[in-house]
């Protein structure tokens, strides 16, 4: 599940699940802290929600058109990438137009969409293994600054050395928990 603030003093709550029958009022338990914080809290709207899935496409133009967004593939909603995903494959592709080049834009969806398949992945092997996804959380709850370089990471705001590093240590602290 994660949170997020709205501008109008509402709060938005996922829950992201492999049971497609879950429901927020019965994962309520999972989450204890989050639960004892919002009692009291009406909802201002329906449960809503849709199937999320990880989908790549070997070509995302032919000819002169082109695929932007979901409709060019789509990483899990786990990652919470998808609208800043669609917003920088469509610089990609203006950039690619105006070069009057669609293959570069092939090449930019494909560097583009790369991390948040990588992240989507591991946060997916982590909700299927729960002695590794408590072992990962132990260790960022021990080391806070290591679960902002991580993050850093996964926003790419940190540089490739910086991601190795940061990789290494969660390793490291992995291997002694």
């Amino acid at each position: 599940m994660y949170v997020t603030p709205l501008n109008n003093g509402e709060t938005c709550l996922a829950l992201i699940s492999r049971d497609p029958r879950l429901r927020l009022e019965d994962a309520w338990q999972e989450f204890p802290k989050l639960n004892k914080d919002l009692r009291g809290a009406e909802p201002s709207s329906s449960e809503r929600g849709a199937a999320t899935v990880t989908r790549k496409l070997d070509k995302v133009y032919r000819g002169n058109i082109a695929l932007t967004g979901d409709a060019s593939g789509s990483v899990d909603a786990i990652t919470g990438e998808g609208l800043g995903l669609s917003f920088r494959q469509a610089i990609a592709l203006a950039e690619a137009i105006g070069k009057g080049k669609l293959e570069s834009y092939q090449r930019a969806h494909r560097q583009l969409a790369r991390r948040p398949h990588v992240m989507g992945r591991l946060l997916l092997l982590l909700d299927r293994y729960a002695s590794l996804r408590g072992r990962v959380l132990r260790c960022l709850a021990e080391e806070p600054e290591l679960f902002a370089r991580l993050l850093g990471a996964h926003l790419g705001e940190a540089a490739p050395d910086i991601l190795a590093a940061t990789s290494l240590r969660l390793g490291w602290k992995l291997l002694t928990v």
